[in-house]
Order: structure tokens, then C-alpha cells, then sequence
């Protein structure tokens, strides 16, 4: 607390001294820290790291975090730390509060340090960690650099045919040069120097050939020596562009360039040859030269844009180079480059051998999208199965996601990717376990093995995965009497949502009814909807209602994703009471208002409602303004106990968890089980699947999709879980 100089590095060693004697304290060490950290993402179905701040909790950042040698938690990060600690070390509220405002007053005081104007901070730079847009250019910049390096690979060859043809065209035009003397000879009447003469007519008519063809080669010759010099020009280019690409830190030492090769020492033609048959010869290298000269003008053309415009690789070549990148040792890099090669190569069988290669990859993002890319882009291949499979224990909850989802949907009705996502099924992590069952009924429907797999889970400790399993059986297997069974064992489960899930099921295949309460004890017994009210359109509350919704005596939850009509038929019902007490305005939209006026509603006749009270967790009343938000809603809600003591009371809250951190959960259980106990009907929304870990309370999906949050897209590249740097 007395660090209030320098850039904000003592404050950052203190924040981190904090938070290591508060582990300590709770005797937890960074692992079982971050196991915990892990458990509750897991149980949220959602990455903590992808929540506001960019949450890192593997075990490497809480040590370097204690040290302070990493970049500064979030608040949110503080809170969940704090509350892990402090619920292991049994510390009470008030010790665990004052802890947190301690923790909070070092990080607002070590970030203040840290954004100090530069002039007042004593200078002590510390290494910044990559970014994406970091990694991005220094890949880009490699690319450049292979680039240039191929360039000058084709420079050097068109350099060295040019020399060696130059040679060439200098040896034809001195043979040429040769014959015209000796023709001259034999016009002239002087003797040869090979003692052989020919006919003056055909002597004549050589001289002319030979003349012509030597103008030819000559022309020729210029040609070839106008490209020589342009690539000469272009050779320098691409020299300075190596020589440019190389000062970049990250991609490595310049390798040496090649010298311009030598002319040609050997000759072409030999200086023996007779007039007639080195013409005749000297004619047909000519044509050739010539159609050779056209078609490497056009490799000079497009070496020359090439070097000028920067002209990407051939897509083969730039392939390969990502391919190679794919291993350099920034994670970031490696990322973006397999991300590249997945949305243009994907189906190439180099791209499967390094995705095979980069399931064991270290940072869980590169094996998610090695994941995504295997199940997508080589769906069926059976190396690309058994990756995949492996994955789908990783310790990572999204990679392990991805890889079951990927399972069902590139080797459904494979027997060997079912079997091993079956092995799974007695996974120590609930949240692997609930994930397993969806991707098992996703790819393998009606099949024995997996219906055998939901009725093991169906007894499993976890109620979350005991409700899931039920709520399978109950819609995979509706005529099946081993899903039957199970359903009907199902009916005594500790967890009222359980029972509810299991009767329903039940009832669809018309055992009993559907709409039926569990209890004739409840105020509120049921809602429900004539089949031709439409006015709600396709909005999942108005299917459920038509169905008809059973409200349990104690808790009644109706789950639901945003949209989906939760709050408006919570609103409808506050309409609906008599006497009604809110801490909200109620919404009297057209829709409310309608719906409230189609209800048919079942009451108790042997209870009849005293008062109604309609809450929200946006609008918590501030009780104690030296109090946590989470203490001033736990006041209120017990407030409700103490300032009636009428009987026959009913509670709508609409989404009680919306502030809350997942690891705050219990303690509004708490309170409500505590209303509940004392004879309080509740009925609340929310989009949280977690309450059925409440055995009080009946959890009733409003959308068929509510416990389903996993979902595969084939078409879109993930974003994938966080880089660990």
C-alpha cells in the first residue's frame, strides 16, 4: 500500500505479494487455484479468459502474477481469486469483503502508476507481451522475406542462361564471321585457308545467308544484353529488399546471396565446321533463340512486377511457407498462420499432416482449430478421427468441445469415434461428462450404445448431468422401455427439476398428464394458453404455454435464452395478482398486457395468494450503502421475510443471477431455498442452466435449446479459447 512512485512496478509486486499470502493462507496452491478457476468456467459452459479483462488463470500467469511480473488482473479476476481463497480458508463475509476492497485499492493505485505521463515516470522498460496485430506483421514480414528469396532464386537463373546464351550468340556471330571471310576468298579467287573452295554462285548465295544470320544474332544479342541489364537492375532490387526484410528482430539472419555466375568458358560451335552444314546449323539455333527471347522477355516482365508490386506467392509456395510457420515459436504467430491456411488450404494433405502434428501443440487455441480443421476439412479420414478423439479429453473445455462436436459431425455413425467419446462418459469433469452426451445423441441417434451411456449418466453425482441425461432419454428414446425405466427412476431423484424432467417425459408418451402439478400445494399450480392464441407469434414461451407450465410449490425456474419470452410472461403473471408490491415498473407493453388477459391460470383453492412481489436483479434496493451489491440483494431478498408475516406469498424475479459472478451462485440459493422454506411460492427466469443444482427448485425450459449451449458451425473458422503468452 506504500507504493505511490515509479511506473506502477512496486504497486504490482505488492498486488501480487496480496494475492500469494492470500493463497497461502487458504493453503491452495497456483494449480489447485486454477483448477478451481477451471471448474467454474466448466460449469458456466463458458471460458472465464473470454469474459471482460481477458481472464488468464492457468497456473503460469498466477505464478508469474505473484511475482508481478505479468500485466495486471482484472477486477473481475480479483473477485473470482478472492472468493476461491476465501471460501477455502472459511473466512466470514466481512473478512472477504474488506479483502476485496484492499485488493481492488492496489490495482486502481497500480494502474494509475502505470498510465502516469511518461515525463514523470523513472524510465524502466518492461518487455511487452505480443499481439495478434504483432504476430500478423512479423508473419507477414517472414512471407516478404521468403519472397524476395525466391525472387532472387529466379533472378540468378535467368541470369546465368542469359550469361551462357550471350555466350552462345557471340560464338554463332564469330562463326558466322569466319564463314563470311572464307566466302570472301572464294569470290576473290585467293585460296582457302582449309585448301577447299566452292562454286561463285553458291558462294554468293552463302555470303548473303551468312550476312543476314549474322545481323539475326546480332539482333538477337542486343536483345539478350538489354535483358542481361535489366536483370542486373532487378538483382540489385531484390538484393535491397533481402537486405531490407532482414532487419526485422523476428525473422532471422539473412542468408548469404549467390554471386553472378561466370560467362561461358566452353564453346558452342566448333570452328572446324564446313559453310554449308554450320549455316544450316546456325539457322535452326537462330529460330530457336528467338522463340527462347520472346517467352523469357515475359519472365523479365513479370519478375519486374513481381519485385515492384510486391506480387504474392505462387499458392503452392506460400502453402509451404505457412506451413513452416506453423512451427515458429511465437504462439501468435503460429495462430495466425495455421488460421490462414485453414481458410485457403484446408483439404491440402500437407495441411492434415501439420494439423495431425498440431494437436499436440501447447497453447489450446492452435489444438481448437487443429480440432475444427481435422472434423471440418477431413471428416471420415480415420488418422484425422483418432486426433480429433484424442482431444476430446484435453484439458481445455473449449478444445475438448470442439473436438466431441467435431466427433458427431465429421464420423457420425462411426463406431470408433462413438466408442471414444463413450470412454468419456466416466470423464472426472462434469462439464466433459454433460458435453459427451450431446455430441453422442447428436451423432449417433437411436443408437443402443448411447442410449446405455445417458441411463449410466442418469444416475451420475452431478445434478446438472443427471437433468440432461433425463431430458435426452425423454426425447431420443420415447418409445424405449429401458429409456422408460430409467425415466421412471428418475421420478424419486433428491432434485425437484429431475423429478419434473422425468415426469415430463413420462407424460409424452402418455403415462400422465403433461400439465399436471408434481403437488396440489402450490399457490400458483399452472398456466397455460389456448391453442389458437397467436399474438406472441414463434416466441418459445407461447409453445410452452400451449403445452401448459406446472409451477412447483417452492422454486419454479423457467430458463430460457434471451428473447425467448421469459420476462413477459413473468410480467403477465404480476398483472394478473391482486395485490402486487414491485421494486420495478412492470412492463405494461401491448404483449404483457394481451397476455395477461389470455391466461388460464390455476390456482389453489385451498390457498389463496395474500401478496405478490415483482423483483429484479437490475433494480436492487441499496439497504446499506457500505454493503457489496451481493450483500444489499441478500438483505432484501430476506428483508421479504421479515416485513410479512402473512402466509400464501408469491415472488417473481426476473433473472436473480444477472450481476453475478457463476462462483456467487450459492449464495442465492441460499437465500431463496431459505423463502422457499418458509412457504414463499418463487418464480423466477433466468438464462443460467445452473439452477438445477438447486434441489429445491423446478428448472422448466422455455426453449427446446436451453441446456444445449454447444453448437459445431462447419462454415466459420473459430475463435477459439485464449492464447496463453
Amino acid at each position: 500500500m506504500s507504493a505511490t512512485t515509479g511506473d506502477g512496478t512496486d504497486a504490482a509486486y505488492a498486488l501480487g505479494d496480496f494475492l500469494r499470502s492470500r493463497a497461502q493462507e487458504a493453503g491452495l496452491s497456483a494449480r489447485e487455484i486454477a483448477r478451481a478457476f477451471q471448474q467454474r468456467a466448466d460449469r458456466e459452459q463458458a471460458q472465464i479468459a473470454a469474459g471482460a479483462g481477458g481472464m488468464n488463470f492457468s497456473k503460469s500467469h498466477l505464478d508469474r502474477l505473484f511475482k508481478g511480473g505479468t500485466a495486471l488482473p482484472s477486477g473481475r479476476f480479483l473477485g473470482v481469486f478472492l472468493e476461491i481463497t476465501s471460501d477455502a480458508a472459511g473466512l466470514p463475509q466481512h473478512r472477504h469483503q474488506a479483502l476485496f476492497r484492499e485488493a481492488t485499492e492496489l490495482l486502481t493505485m497500480a494502474r494509475r502508476l502505470k498510465t502516469r505521463p511518461a515525463a514523470l515516470l523513472q524510465p524502466q522498460p518492461r518487455p511487452e507481451p505480443p499481439t495478434t496485430a504483432a504476430a500478423i506483421a512479423t508473419l507477414q514480414a517472414q512471407l516478404d522475406l521468403e519472397r524476395a528469396h525466391r525472387a532472387g532464386d529466379r533472378l540468378r537463373r535467368e541470369l546465368s542462361d542469359t550469361q551462357a546464351l550471350i555466350g552462345t550468340l557471340l560464338q554463332i556471330i564469330d562463326a558466322l564471321r569466319d564463314i563470311i571471310t572464307e566466302l570472301d576468298l572464294d569470290l576473290f579467287g585467293a585460296p582457302r585457308t582449309g585448301g577447299r573452295t566452292v562454286p561463285r554462285s553458291l558462294a554468293e548465295r552463302q555470303r548473303i545467308e551468312a550476312v543476314e544470320y549474322k545481323a539475326a544474332a546480332e539482333a538477337e544479342l542486343d536483345r539478350v544484353d538489354h535483358r542481361r541489364r535489366v536483370l542486373e537492375l532487378l538483382w540489385d532490387q531484390a538484393q535491397g529488399n533481402l537486405r531490407r526484410l532482414a532487419t526485422h528482430a523476428d525473422v532471422g539472419h539473412l542468408r548469404p546471396l549467390p554471386d553472378p555466375p561466370p560467362l561461358p568458358t566452353r564453346s558452342v560451335l566448333s570452328p572446324g565446321l564446313h559453310a554449308e552444314s554450320a549455316l544450316a546449323d546456325i539457322a535452326t539455333a537462330l529460330g530457336r533463340v528467338q522463340e527462347y527471347n520472346d517467352t523469357e522477355e515475359q519472365k523479365t516482365a513479370e519478375l519486374r512486377r513481381a519485385l515492384a508490386d510486391n506480387t504474392p506467392l505462387a499458392p503452392d509456395d506460400e502453402l509451404a511457407i505457412l506451413l513452416a510457420a506453423t512451427r515458429l515459436s511465437d504462439p501468435l504467430a503460429r495462430s495466425a498462420a495455421l488460421r490462414t491456411v485453414l481458410a485457403s488450404w484446408a483439404h491440402r494433405p500437407s495441411t492434415r499432416d501439420t494439423l495431425l502434428r498440431l494437436v499436440h501443440d501447447d497453447q489450446p487455441a492452435i489444438r481448437h482449430s487443429a480440432a475444427w480443421g481435422l472434423a471440418t476439412a477431413w471428416a471420415g479420414n480415420p488418422k484425422a478421427r483418432d486426433a480429433v478423439a484424442t482431444l476430446a479429453g484435453d484439458p481445455e473445455y473449449h478444445v475438448r468441445q470442439t473436438a466431441a462436436l467435431g466427433l458427431a459431425h465429421g464420423w457420425a455413425g462411426d463406431h470408433a469415434a462413438r466408442d471414444a467419446l463413450a470412454r468419456l462418459v466416466q470423464h472426472q469433469d462434469p462439464g466433459v461428462r454433460q458435453m459427451v452426451m450431446q455430441a453422442l445423441v447428436q451423432g449417433w441417434t437411436d443408437d443402443p450404445a448411447v442410449r446405455d451411456c445417458l441411463i449410466a449418466l442418469a444416475c451420475d453425482s452431478e445434478a446438472l448431468v443427471r437433468a440432461v441425461a433425463a431430458e435426452l432419454l425423454a426425447e431420443g428414446w420415447p418409445n424405449d422401455g429401458v429409456a422408460l425405466a430409467a425415466l421412471r427412476s428418475l421420478c424419486d431423484d433428491p432434485a425437484e427439476s429431475i423429478r419434473w424432467i422425468a415426469m415430463q417425459g413420462i407424460a409424452r408418451q402418455g403415462y400422465t398428464s403433461a400439465t399436471s402439478p408434481v403437488t396440489t400445494n402450490a399457490i400458483l399450480q399452472a398456466a397455460e394458453l389456448p391453442p389458437s392464441y397467436e399474438a406472441l407469434g414463434t416466441l418459445p414461451v407461447a409453445a410452452a404455454l400451449r403445452q401448459g407450465i406446472g409451477f412447483h410449490e417452492g422454486i419454479t425456474v423457467l430458463v430460457g435464452a434471451n428473447g425467448s419470452g421469459k420476462t413477459i410472461l413473468l410480467n403477465a403473471l404480476a398483472l394478473s395478482m391482486r395485490s402486487m408490491r414491485s421494486v420495478l415498473p412492470v412492463d405494461q407493453s401491448t404483449a404483457s398486457r394481451d397476455l395477461a388477459k389470455h391466461l388460464r391460470i390455476t390456482w389453489n383453492g385451498r390457498r389463496t395468494p395474500y401478496s405478490c412481489d415483482h423483483l429484479s436483479a437490475d433494480a436492487v434496493p441499496v439497504l446499506d450503502s457500505r454493503a457489496s451489491r451481493m450483500e444489499n440483494w441478500q438483505a432484501y431478498l430476506r428483508s421479504l421475510l421479515e416485513s410479512d408475516a402473512a402466509p400464501n406469498r408469491i415472488v417473481l424475479i426476473d433473472e436473480p443471477l444477472g450481476f453475478l459472478h457463476p462462483m456467487s451462485e450459492p449464495n442465492v440459493f441460499d437465500v431463496l431455498s431459505e423463502l422457499a422454506d418458509r412457504g414463499l411460492q418463487l418464480i423466477v427466469t433466468s438464462v443460467r442452466t445452473t439452477w438445477t443444482a438447486l434441489p429445491a427448485a423446478r428448472v422448466i425450459k422455455i426453449d427446446q435449446s436451453a441446456h444445449r449451449t454447444a453448437s459445431f458451425d462447419p462454415t466459420k473458422l473459430p475463435d477459439g479459447p485464449t492464447l496463453l503468452i
